[in-house]
């Protein structure tokens, strides 16, 4: 399902708890609740009623993508068929309608022939219930389909004839899952013998933990030591940190730089995954060297895009009684971008990265050379 939310960040949901921290953290938001739109375009095989503004807590959304892809037919049938007759309804709304889907009755019918000849069959038609057998072949089975049809305002949804209106608010305190207080997870298991395979009896590792918690976990699956293990999934909170191979080399030095995560603000933890993605850092050693010299970058995380960092730009070095609203309807992208690259920043999706930002740009004494000589011949660069 392709959401979009605010700044153009698009994602395809359901995601893993973590990378839906990273979307907050992109969103540079401190509340969990956003505001987003259900694509229309991108997902043409929605209803259209689904697809429109929202604002929900991100991790029910998450849940609701999660739970909407997993509908078959006929429950998707049904859940179109509410939507339908709930334009309008609340986000929370639509998420209890995932768990109420069998109070919705559901038949395999296309048009009102089919639908009466179903209610017929089953004896759903009680004025038919006392005919004679022998006439009830002379029913007209189009016409029982319409009177059904009115009697209980359904609809036809792709092949099913759906009852809206029985349908029932289920009763129930949804749970949804949030990020563990942990950086990476790894879902392990003892290393296959042959053809043999152990993912059946595989759990999740998540880190940083103890040197005995890894043992004890080697000890549950039966197996001597970590070493012998194998993983078949991989999460991270750093989104680009990712682990090539299936085999456990790597658990010692992930688990100490899990464990200098733990130390960091989140502040500072945002600011790390902003200059990991500008220096293109993707290994784990390259994590634990930038986070050695992560207090020489600057970094600021409420800069979305280059036309705001040029009217902030210009609000830090024109004169403070300069009129600052004149800079509101302005378009600064340009402006913005070349400052930023004159001064060597990189604008990530966290924000900008920069080593000395927002000081005022002068002509150096050799610039200034260049410039009287260029005045004087009338020549130009």
């Amino acid at each position: 399902m392709i959401i979009y939310f605010e700044n153009k960040l698009s994602a395809n949901l359901p995601m893993t708890a973590f990378e839906l921290q990273d979307i907050l953290d992109r969103l540079r938001s401190a509340d969990s609740v956003v505001d987003f739109r259900i694509s229309e375009h991108e997902n043409m095989d929605l209803p259209k009623s689904l697809c429109r503004d929202f604002t929900a807590d991100i991790y029910k959304l998450n849940l609701f993508a999660e739970r909407f892809e997993r509908l078959e037919y006929p429950e998707r049938a049904a859940m179109e068929s509410l939507l339908a007759s709930n334009p309008e309804c609340e986000f929370e709304d639509m998420l209890l309608m995932t768990y109420g889907l069998d109070s919705v009755p559901v038949w395999p019918c296309k048009d009102y022939y089919e639908l009466g000849e179903a209610m017929i069959e089953n004896d759903m038609v009680e004025e038919l219930r006392e005919l004679p057998d022998e006439y009830i072949d002379l029913i007209d089975r189009e016409k029982i389909g319409r009177l059904v049809h009115g009697k209980d305002n359904g609809m036809f949804v792709h092949g099913y004839y759906c009852v809206p209106s029985n349908y029932e608010t289920p009763d129930i305190n949804i749970e949804f899952g949030k990020p563990e207080n942990c950086f990476f997870r790894l879902l392990i298991a003892p290393k296959p013998t042959g053809s043999e395979s152990t993912k059946r009896i595989a759990q999740w590792l998540s880190l940083p933990c103890n040197k005995e918690h890894l043992n004890d976990i080697a000890k549950d699956l039966g197996i001597g030591r970590v070493q012998d293990m194998v993983y078949y999934d991989f999460q991270s909170a750093l989104p680009r940190i990712t682990v090539s191979s299936e085999n456990m080399n790597h658990i010692d030095e992930l688990n100490d730089l899990a464990k200098k995560l733990s130390t960091l603000s989140h502040a500072d933890f945002v600011k790390l995954k902003a200059v990991m993605e500008s220096q293109e850092f993707t290994e784990i050693s390259d994590a634990a060297e930038c986070l050695n010299c992560l207090d020489s970058y600057g970094f600021v995380g409420n800069i979305c895009s280059a036309d705001e960092f040029g009217k902030e730009y210009l609000s830090r070095n024109l004169p403070t009684n300069f009129d600052l609203s004149v800079l509101e309807e302005m378009d600064l992208q340009d402006f913005g971008n070349k400052i930023l690259n004159c001064k060597g920043a990189v604008k990530t999706s966290y924000g900008v990265v920069y080593m000395d930002l927002f000081s005022a740009l002068t002509v150096q004494p050799e610039q200034e050379e260049v410039q009287e000589w260029n005045m004087e011949t009338g020549m130009s660069l």
